[in-house]
């Protein structure tokens, strides 16, 4: 079931035989049904889900209203970062939208991988880099690019979550409204905006 996982790490540096049986011994598979609240604003953030089958999605409230914040589906891993690394309450929701079969570690199971085998950590340090730039490709996406370019940019790199995720969320995700959104995939079906802008 985490063949994936491994195979992952091992793209990223060689782990011992002791490290994947330690990270085999800390990961928990778990079954948690659709909408289901996994994490809270409020709570700490205690653990990093790595998604084996389904979707996640971040989110936060403000004035009364949900903003998406990121689509986690398989192959993902999904965290409050801040609350998680900080042991400090999180600002944001983390909910199912399908089923979903997760492997999760928690903060002081990680934090003895750190500690007791050096390929983890640099794994570990790839990781979280990656994580980041990828953030920050978001924030660029949202400030600098227009309502369309933002659309067709998700649409081409996440195809598979137009089938999968509410419109009214992957309009929050972008920051317009859902008729907004609603007028940009018209013109595309028209042919009045490129795929490959």
């Amino acid at each position: 079931m985490l063949t994936f996982l491994f195979d992952y790490l091992q793209s990223i540096r060689p782990i011992s035989a002791e490290t994947k049986a330690d990270l085999e011994r800390y990961l928990e598979i778990i079954e948690v049904p659709k909408h289901q609240v996994l994490l809270k604003e409020g709570q700490i953030s205690n653990y990093i889900y790595i998604v084996i089958k389904g979707l996640l999605r971040m989110y936060y409230v403000k004035d009364g209203e949900d903003i998406c914040s990121r689509f986690m589906e398989e192959q993902h891993i999904s965290l409050s970062v801040g609350s998680f690394y900080n042991q400090t309450p999180s600002y944001e929701f983390i909910e199912t939208l399908e089923h979903s079969t997760l492997a999760r570690i928690s903060f002081d199971h990680l934090q003895k991988l750190y500690n007791d085998h050096i390929d983890y950590n640099y794994i570990g340090r790839v990781i979280t880099q990656d994580y980041f730039i990828k953030s920050e490709e978001r924030l660029f996406q949202l400030r600098k690019q227009s309502a369309e370019d933002r659309y067709i940019y998700f649409a081409t790199q996440n195809a598979s979550l137009l089938q999968r995720v509410p419109l009214k969320y992957i309009a929050s995700y972008l920051g317009i409204t859902l008729e907004t959104m609603s007028r940009i995939r018209n013109k595309i079906r028209k042919g009045q905006l490129g795929g490959n802008r």
